[in-house]
């Protein structure tokens, strides 16, 4: 049986986004695969939302749209039989994230592939306990998901490999009225014959969730993995654990702030392993900085650049993550100068990593979520003054939110809108990021364990 191994990339294609999964570290941090996962961007088609797929008549309120539709010019190349095996997966999953309850997924698996049926069933459990766990409404009201073919291959075995690409549209109940989007990332389903019909041997999705459960085997044929049910139940409560753990020091933090503790940050950071955290630069020293941050400009560059990268970037997606990068240009964007002097330094004049105060090359503090941290944690002077481990409810259009598990940090995102309750208490933020990208997609449902937040406070 095939082992989902991060160096393989699809069949060539004519237009391509390099996607990776977790880390977005370039350079030394992170966790991502070094090497290229290549998907195609979406078929051309008329553009729809989940509110356009349904014609409502006069005085009658629409149908939820919840399906999924094989999109592109490669269709012929499954048959009926195994365009349903994949689509029965599919529509099963988001059955299940649209009610936050489990599905059977006995019928979609091959009797012999035990170890894959665990993967699943214990990455969908963790997805959905981990939501349910949050104050917002993760349930979905609505999806529409567009699949297409990149390349199908016949086995010696008689099995069949399908490479897919996938574009979502979702609206949230928490926010129904905003339209979160995937714009693109991969499948790879193995589908074999049993009984008169197809089913899956195998897949991989290279979405969080999916990456974070397989840590530590992902390069093992999971058939072949001893006692598979128990390994993958014991990494789902582990990680589930760390959601527990995460949303209790982020309430001790909130109540902390609320009671005015001065220390707030430091010992949120300490309790998160993210460093000594806490008030920093300008704000430490009590001084307002002296220029202010557009945060509007910073997240209209996110909401264009989430999926059409910007070409006078280098784009890191293949070599450990390009969401810092972005990020980092989202924060250009908002004002924010680059910043080489001193000796905390964040700079992108090129590729070639240089930590000089000249304008050449660029500093690991732009590329890397650990050295952007430490930049925005120690820098005084000139340059960005920023807030790190911040009460977590105090958010603002333009802020970031670090994420990943406790023993990595490898995932920042930028927050492109603040979510609250009836009584105008912060519930949730609607984020932007790069790799896995995704555009006004609630932070409390993003598949890592763990969230910081850095308030960027302007500029000296």
């Amino acid at each position: 049986m095939k082992r989902w191994n991060v160096k393989r990339s699809l069949a060539a294609v004519c237009a391509t986004v390099l996607l990776c999964v977790s880390g977005c570290g370039a350079g030394s941090g992170g966790n991502a695969p070094s090497a290229e996962v290549v998907v195609t961007l979406p078929p051309s088609e008329p553009e729809t939302t989940p509110a356009a797929e349904t014609e409502p008549e006069p005085e009658t309120a629409p149908e939820p749209v919840r399906r999924g539709k094989l999109i592109g010019d490669n269709q012929d190349l499954l048959t009926d039989g195994q365009k349903e095996a994949i689509f029965n997966y599919m529509d099963r999953y988001y059955e299940a994230l649209s009610s936050l309850e489990m599905k059977d997924l006995s019928d979609l698996f091959a009797a012999s592939a035990a170890g894959q049926k665990a993967f699943h069933e214990n990455s969908w459990e963790y997805m959905i306990e981990m939501r349910r766990m949050q104050k917002s409404d993760l349930r979905l009201n609505e999806y529409l998901y567009r699949m297409w073919i990149l390349n199908v291959t016949e086995q010696e075995d008689g099995s069949v490999d399908v490479d897919m690409g996938e574009q979502s549209l979702l609206r949230f109940a928490l926010m129904p009225e905003i339209i979160a989007e995937y714009p693109g990332y991969w499948h790879d389903f193995v589908l074999v014959q049993e009984n008169g019909r197809w089913v899956l041997a195998g897949h991989m999705q290279w979405e969080g969730a999916f990456w974070n459960m397989l840590k530590g085997h992902r390069d093992e044929d999971l058939e072949e993995l001893e006692n598979a049910d128990e390994v993958f139940a014991e990494r789902k409560e582990l990680l589930l654990s760390q959601v527990a753990e995460d949303l209790e020091r982020r309430e001790q933090m909130h109540i902390a702030a609320e009671e005015g503790s001065v220390n707030t940050g430091a010992e949120a950071g300490a309790k998160a392993g993210t460093g000594t955290g806490g008030q920093t630069g300008a704000d430490a020293a009590g001084q307002i900085p002296l220029h202010e941050y557009d945060r509007e400009a910073a997240v209209a560059y996110a909401r264009a650049h989430v999926d059409e990268r910007n070409g006078d970037w280098h784009d890191y997606s293949g070599e450990g993550g390009n969401c810092q990068n972005f990020v980092s240009q989202c924060l250009l964007a908002g004002g924010i100068p680059m910043d080489t002097e001193g000796s905390a330094r964040w700079k992108w004049y090129g590729e070639a990593l240089n930590d000089d105060s000249g304008e050449t090359g660029c500093t690991l503090s732009w590329i890397n979520v650990d050295y952007f941290y430490a930049y925005a944690r120690d820098n005084s002077g000139s340059g960005l003054a920023a807030r790190v481990d911040a009460d977590f409810t105090s958010g603002q259009v333009g802020d970031l939110i670090m994420m990943g598990p406790p023993e990595d940090w490898n995932h920042m995102v930028i927050i492109s809108e603040v979510v609250k309750d009836e009584n105008g208490e912060t519930i949730d933020y609607l984020i932007c990021s790069n790799t896995t990208d995704v555009q006004d997609f609630p932070a409390s449902a993003y598949p890592s364990p763990c969230r910081s937040l850095i308030k960027i406070l302007g500029w000296n």
